[in-house]
């Protein structure tokens, strides 16, 4: 047979002899098949039993003076709106409130307007403002949507009120007006000139649109206080009280038998174009303003422009960071099986402890380092604020580090080979990604999702460094403690785990 036919089949067979040895390989391995295949799965499994689809409600403090006239319709309004809120308080003193909202204990500060009708007399929207501290871009933009929803919710209430009595209200009252302003220049005329009959007959048709006008203006008059919230309220019981001043008059005039003089009759008439004054100024108002007397003015009690950058750099930050020490912790019991240097150290006069401080003094170094150089490149080229201190950055930087360490040499003891070292060690990625916080809000997990996400050390660095960097708050003793008792723990089983490996027998 000549050479040429063989090297033909000799190719072929030999691709097949290494893809026969790699299904053999892979088959050898059912963890890691087991892994690539569920491992994903599990993850989103469990992403989508521990994600809230309903938004954990918002703790609200109401700020509103005792004496704001909207104080009354509070209650009125938190039911509106109750599926976004959790309604922490009504207070007056806004100095508290701001308080409150800087430590933490409520999550927004609602502030109603102290004198809303004074705001639509003027011919402006009357407006609510929403103070809270997120930074987080989809939680901002959720506020301002829920914001909006509820002064839509507000303002459709108020707006039903006014319309139901408004539409009775207005054009009968603008009718009367007319009638009472032709039966007023018959009045004068007939007085004027003397024709008593004329001034009887006048009064008589003014008594009528008087008693109209009387019962318009107290129709408007509840109208306007739905719209100020207090049915007491001066301005809303003004119109009226001139309405049923001016009726009186003509009671009076009508009770001396038509008998009147020229000054009794223009003090009727200026009062009657007093009522028409203050109607027309209710005409005068801008429908759009009428039909949504109240606007929302949502503002960030933080300073600074906080671009959606800025709110995920940080997260990078630490993600690398702990994906660095996953990887480097991951890698090392099983390089060195694999390299045959655990049968040299068993023999060696080295301990487990000191080979396991070593691997962290190393990874900690070269993290460190790479950590510094990304924070710098993130504030300069990026412009990333840093309103923190640097000795915080470091310190949430470090415990990152040596939390993610320590996970990473535990995983290490528990694969044999490289793969499966690089497959959980993507796993834990992937499950950062989803578990903590980078996409997410953690207020939105719940159950399982809860659960993974404490067990990943970039939930505690993520928060802690975003509070650092873009917030200025300091992280308090208790975050800086559960971080490090985190670290302290996958330490200790990864001390065990290395005792362990270190004085086996050779397999």
């Amino acid at each position: 047979m000549s050479r040429a036919p063989v090297a033909r089949v000799r190719a072929p067979l030999q691709a097949l002899t290494f893809m026969r040895k790699e299904i053999a390989d892979a088959i050898r391995q059912p963890r890691l098949l087991v892994t690539l295949v569920l491992g994903p799965f599990l993850i989103m499994a469990a992403f989508g039993l521990g994600y809230r689809e309903t938004p954990k409600p918002l703790r609200t403090l109401f700020v509103i003076a005792q004496d704001n006239p909207l104080r009354t319709q509070v209650d009125s309004y938190t039911k509106d709106i109750g599926d976004y809120v959790e309604v922490a308080g009504i207070t007056s003193d806004e100095t508290a409130a701001m308080q409150q909202l800087q430590d933490g204990k409520v999550d927004v500060i609602v502030s109603f307007p102290t004198a809303p009708l004074d705001d639509l007399a003027g011919g402006n929207q009357s407006k609510i403002t929403i103070v809270h501290t997120r930074i987080d871009p989809v939680e901002r933009t959720a506020i301002s949507f829920a914001s909006d929803l509820a002064v839509d919710k507000i303002n459709a209430g108020v707006l039903t009120k006014v319309i139901a009595a408004g539409q009775f209200a207005f054009k009968p009252l603008d009718e009367v007006l007319g009638t009472a302003d032709e039966a007023m220049k018959k009045l004068s005329d007939a007085v004027n000139s003397g024709d008593q009959n004329a001034a009887t007959a006048a009064l008589a048709d003014l008594r009528v649109a008087s008693d109209g006008l009387t019962t318009g203006a107290n129709q408007v008059a509840a109208a306007l206080s739905e719209v100020a919230g207090n049915t007491s309220d001066p301005r809303a019981q003004q119109l009226a009280d001139q309405a049923n001043q001016f009726a009186q008059a003509v009671q009076d005039m009508q009770a001396n038998g038509g008998q009147v003089d020229a000054a009794t009759v223009t003090s009727a008439s200026q009062s009657l174009s007093t009522i028409h004054e203050n109607v027309g100024k209710l005409a005068d108002v801008d429908p759009a303003i009428l039909a949504s007397p109240f606007t929302s003015d949502v503002q960030l009690a933080v300073p600074g422009d906080h671009r959606i950058t800025d709110w995920y750099a940080p997260a990078a930050i630490v993600l690398i960071l702990q994906q660095f020490g996953l990887a480097f912790g991951a890698m090392s019991f099983v390089r060195e099986r694999q390299l045959g240097l655990t049968d040299v150290l068993r023999v060696a006069p080295i301990g487990a402890t000191p080979a396991l401080i070593g691997k962290y003094l190393a990874y900690l170094l070269l993290g460190g380092a790479m950590g510094a150089i990304l924070t710098a490149l993130m504030v300069t080229a990026l412009d990333v604020p840093v309103a923190g201190s640097i000795g915080s950055i470091a310190a949430v930087m470090g415990l990152t580090l040596f939390a993610s360490i320590g996970l990473g040499l535990v995983i290490s003891l528990l694969c044999r080979t490289e793969g499966q070292a690089i497959q959980y060690a993507l796993l834990v990625l992937l499950a950062s990604l989803f578990f903590s916080g980078f996409f997410l809000s953690l207020s939105q997990l719940a159950g399982i999702g809860k659960i993974i996400a404490l067990l990943l050390p970039v939930s505690y660095g993520m928060a802690m460094l975003r509070d650092v960097m873009l917030r200025g708050v300091e992280p308090d003793w208790q975050q800086y403690a559960v971080l490090a008792a985190y670290g302290a723990i996958v330490f200790v089983l990864a001390l065990i785990g290395a005792h362990r490996r270190m004085s086996a027998s050779p397999s």
